[in-house]
């Protein structure tokens, strides 16, 4: 249920983003763009070496909008692109199967080389698996074992302006796969990938210059204490029943740049899947600490942990915590986390916090 849930609340950030930007169509540009990729699967795990060498290929088609106000400028020194990525995979073994996705993303641009611009594309959202794990029919698959999976990818893309609305555009993307822990099994599949492709303006507006901006003022930047309710659902490994991950997690926000703030904090969890009725064993705290983007109400943070007390044993001393929150007032936040330890997903939960 945790994961249907995560993908509404996903959608709903989307459409608010989207809402927001249909207001004011005169700082947008449309742009349409299709491209070929080719790739390499990563061995990730002493489990799925019998993939080794596999080479996933696909297709893509993305619609996108330039923002071009002052605004958007402001928050990234660019004119960032806001867009939906739809793809078709072949992931290159029969046991894996195809996926069809559907990715949003955002696209800030880092600099412009040689009159080309070199942006970091960075994106999540659904995936339709066709040949899940299936102990009878396809055990040789153990990356994922559910229909619905989520995507995630970031890496950089170049464009080189060919004619007045063409542009050629060159890719390079790291790719993951994962159910979020929901069921089992679920190594998760990796893979880079280039692409080639063509990127079409529909629109026929320019591209504004750059406006002057004062340096970021730190002692303006939003900084205090953040707690958040967390709630997930994992399937243990060797164990076929859910059970729910609840967490409590108290942090120091500090926005240091215009687009960059830290946290620091601790987080409890208790997790139903051990045994025992002493919450001892269902235990754990952690210290956390990490970077967060920062664009406009979304925040999306990096977090990494270190286990202080565990109630029982874990893949690692520490773990990853992936996070997209959106500011629905100055004390109030909703949004999903992923935590894995190492390439391993863990669970997917939702998030609800409050600022003080």
């Amino acid at each position: 249920m945790v994961k249907y849930i995560g993908i509404i609340c996903f959608l709903l950030l989307f459409w608010q983003s989207s809402a927001g930007q249909q207001a004011d169509e005169r700082n947008s540009i449309r742009y349409m763009s299709g491209a070929l990729h080719a790739g390499q699967l990563q061995i990730h795990s002493s489990k799925i070496e019998h993939f080794r060498g596999v080479m996933p290929v696909g297709f893509g088609l993305d619609f996108s909008w330039k923002f071009t106000s002052s605004g958007a400028y402001e928050l990234c020194r660019c004119y960032p692109l806001l867009g939906v990525s739809l793809n078709y995979w072949d992931f290159g073994h029969d046991a894996l199967g195809s996926a069809v996705s559907a990715l949003f993303y955002v696209e800030p641009v880092l600099f412009s080389p040689w009159g080309a611009d070199l942006s970091l594309k960075t994106g999540l959202g659904v995936s339709y698996m066709d040949n899940p794990h299936d102990e009878e029919t396809n055990p040789e698959n153990i990356v994922y074992s559910t229909p619905v999976a989520f995507p995630l990818m970031a890496g950089l893309s170049l464009d080189y302006p060919v004619a007045d609305r063409w542009a050629v555009r060159l890719s390079a993307m790291f790719q993951h796969i994962s159910n979020g822990g929901v069921n089992q099994p679920n190594l998760g599949i990796n893979y880079t990938t280039l692409g080639f492709g063509v990127s079409y303006k529909i629109d026929d507006e320019r591209i504004p210059f750059h406006p002057e901006l004062d340096s970021f003022d730190a002692s303006v930047g939003e900084r205090g204490f953040r707690y958040r309710f967390i709630a997930g659902l994992k399937e243990p490994e060797g164990i076929e029943d859910k059970a729910s991950v609840l967490g409590l997690m108290a942090e120091y926000h500090d926005q240091f740049a215009r687009i960059n703030g830290w946290s620091a904090g601790v987080m409890g969890e208790l997790d139903t899947s051990r045994p025992g009725s002493l919450s001892f064993k269902k235990g754990r705290l952690s210290a956390v600490a990490g970077h967060h983007f920062i664009l406009g109400r979304f925040d999306f943070g990096q977090i990494a942990g270190v286990y202080l007390l565990r109630g029982h044993s874990t893949h690692s001393p520490w773990f990853q915590y992936y996070t997209l929150d959106y500011g629905l007032s100055d004390l109030m936040e909703v949004g999903v986390g992923l935590k894995a330890h190492g390439k391993v997903a863990e669970y997917l939960g939702v998030r609800l916090s409050f600022s003080f």
